[in-house]
């Protein structure tokens, strides 16, 4: 009896120790980590042991990495990658080879991302799409203001504002990588109209809610209607967005704020936006100072906005202008649309994006970047317009421009799917100021002429 009570005791101490050993095996085993690029599932990369690049000087590595990029790479940042891709570059950096590309061909990801996603931590990661390009998308003015507009005819619809953007453009809307509307009105139930100002708008903080419905990643509030209803309802529409999970550009709670970029990361690229606004005369909307909130102006001749876009290309791999500009109602360009753009381009941005006028103005390219003078009003009141959605589709062969027409009428905002229609319209915006620079082909892709 004492002999089989020993070797069950032997026997169950064995057990307990297999099962400790198991444990302690997986625990190994996870603790080294391997490197996950951008099409995995999850888009992260997790740090790497030191073991792993034993054989590398880490901290040489990067201050030669950092010579060669003009950028900050530090070893923590390095520690991240696997020995594979830390020899790449060692490699390319020993035979006079490196190229900032080059990160991204080994790890999915630019340097810049890299360096946001493990130093600076400033960008939402969108992870990877699953393709070789990914798309911005942008529309004009939409207005959720309560009554006189379009929200009017939306409170009588079964399903509100969804009922009156058709299912063309709510998919387009959808289907974009990152989607940048003009806000042009503040979220609140406070406040009152700004004194002297003949046309001031206000909406439902619950209204937000079609703006997530719709796809929108970014909202611009910059523009000249961002505090119609005084300070209070600025910082009603800030917490309003903030609270529904919507990033805002071009205004803020001061000048650092306002000026600052909006960046994501998308497919391993790092994308800023920024946002100016400079219509009033006299101004009646507040900009933003040093100390005092508002929007960040373009009174300036738009120094302000270029200083900001140079600043934001030292970090980003693409930076995209969205003015608030213009005159309404006309298909002339003003001298500070046609200089503006250009001194933004000469200071990095990839493409520069209109609103204002109220009707779609036309297009052109400088040094090779696309400018869109505006895209009117997209959905905003009961004008009888053609309106349209602007995709920048960006690949390995650079940047396609892509208009996709529509029209607003009785409240709603519609796809025009009569050919045409369409052909008629992309003829139209050809001859728009500034004249003929441009040829739209029957897909609504855009191209420069020679």
């Amino acid at each position: 009896m004492k002999k089989k009570n020993t070797a069950a005791a032997i026997c169950f101490a064995l057990a307990i120790l297999t099962v400790i050993a198991v444990i302690v095996s997986v625990t190994l085993h996870r603790s080294v980590p391997t490197f996950t690029s951008p099409d995995s599932p999850s888009g992260n990369v997790p740090a790497q042991t030191k073991s792993r690049s034993a054989n590398i000087n880490i901290d040489k590595l990067a201050q030669d990495l950092s010579n060669l990029s003009k950028k900050e790479i530090t070893a923590d940042l390095l520690s991240n990658l696997d020995k594979e891709q830390l020899n790449s570059l060692k490699t390319a950096a020993e035979e006079g080879n490196y190229t900032d590309s080059l990160w991204h061909e080994l790890t999915g990801y630019t340097l810049n991302s890299l360096i946001d996603k493990y130093i600076t931590l400033a960008s939402k990661d969108l992870g990877n799409n699953g393709k070789d390009e990914f798309t911005l998308g942008f529309t004009g003015d939409i207005n959720f203001t309560e009554t006189g507009y379009v929200m009017t005819h939306a409170k009588n619809m079964p399903n509100g504002v969804l009922d009156c953007i058709d299912e063309t453009f709510q998919e387009e809307m959808r289907s974009a990588d990152i989607m940048l509307v003009n806000n042009e009105f503040p979220y609140t139930n406070r406040g009152a109209p700004t004194p002297g100002k003949k046309y001031t708008f206000h909406a439902n903080p619950e209204y937000v809610r079609y703006m997530v419905d719709l796809g929108v990643d970014l909202v611009s509030l910059a523009n000249n209607h961002a505090s119609d209803y005084g300070p209070e309802s600025f910082e009603d529409t800030v917490s309003t967005l903030k609270n529904a999970g919507i990033p805002y550009v071009g205004a803020g709670m001061n000048y650092e704020e306002a000026s600052r970029p909006v960046t994501f990361i998308i497919n391993g690229y790092k994308v800023g936006y920024l946002a100016c606004c400079g219509v009033e005369s006299p101004i009646k909307t507040p900009v933003a100072t040093e100390d005092s909130y508002g929007i960040l102006g373009s009174y300036d001749n738009g120094r302000g906005m270029e200083e900001a876009i140079r600043k934001a290309k030292t970090t980003c791999d693409y930076v995209i202008a969205y003015p608030h500009w213009g005159i309404e109602s006309t298909t002339s360009l003003t001298n500070a649309q046609l200089t503006n753009s250009k001194k933004w381009i000469d200071a990095g941005a990839d493409a520069v994006v209109g609103g204002h006028p109220h009707i779609l103005q036309g297009f052109e390219f400088y040094r090779g970047v696309p400018v869109i003078y505006s895209l009117g009003n997209f959905w905003f009141n009961t004008r009888y317009q053609p309106t349209g959605l602007l995709k920048l589709i960006i690949g390995r062969d650079g940047m396609k421009t892509v208009f996709v027409p529509g029209r607003q009428a009785g409240s709603e905002t519609h796809y025009m799917a009569d050919a045409a229609a369409r052909r008629a319209l992309y003829d139209e915006l050809e001859r728009y100021q500034p004249f003929n620079k441009v040829t739209i082909d029957d897909d609504g892709v855009i191209t420069e002429n020679n």
